[in-house]
């Protein structure tokens, strides 16, 4: 089930790579969440993530310079989670096309779920383009 579908707008001038969102000071301030790098496994990419009161492990399971897609191991918030960012850019605008797929793992209904992830991703959105409009 898809329970993220969102387009963020990036600022033109703005200096952003893909790698920045492995970055885990960075997203920390962007999700305003304690994000905390973990030691590898298999020459993946892992960090604990402390979120609304939860806390789970992400693994990136791909890297490059236009996409990333990561899940959750074990247990967290969204069961079977599978997150893809991908990068878009025009001539005039430039774009991260953020998907979430899996079902509530908590008490939440997935439909309530929906709304909190788009409110939590609009904010952070809004953060994303702050920080890249000031570099």
């Amino acid at each position: 089930m898809t329970l993220l579908d969102i387009i963020i707008e990036l600022p033109k001038e703005g200096e952003f790579n893909f790698y920045q969102l492995t970055d885990c000071q960075f997203l920390s301030h962007i999700f305003r969440a304690q994000i905390t790098a973990l030691d590898n496994k298999e020459q993946t990419e892992r960090r604990l993530v402390s979120m609304r009161g939860h806390q789970f492990t992400e693994r990136v399971i791909q890297l490059s310079d236009t996409s990333l897609t990561y899940q959750i191991e074990g247990n967290g918030p969204i069961k079977l989670h599978l997150g893809e960012i991908n990068y878009t850019n025009s001539n005039t605008q430039h774009f991260l096309h953020y998907k979430i797929s899996g079902t509530s793992n908590t008490w939440l209904p997935s439909w309530l779920l929906k709304v909190v992830l788009y409110y939590d991703f609009k904010r952070a959105g809004k953060r994303l383009w702050s920080v890249l409009n000031e570099s």
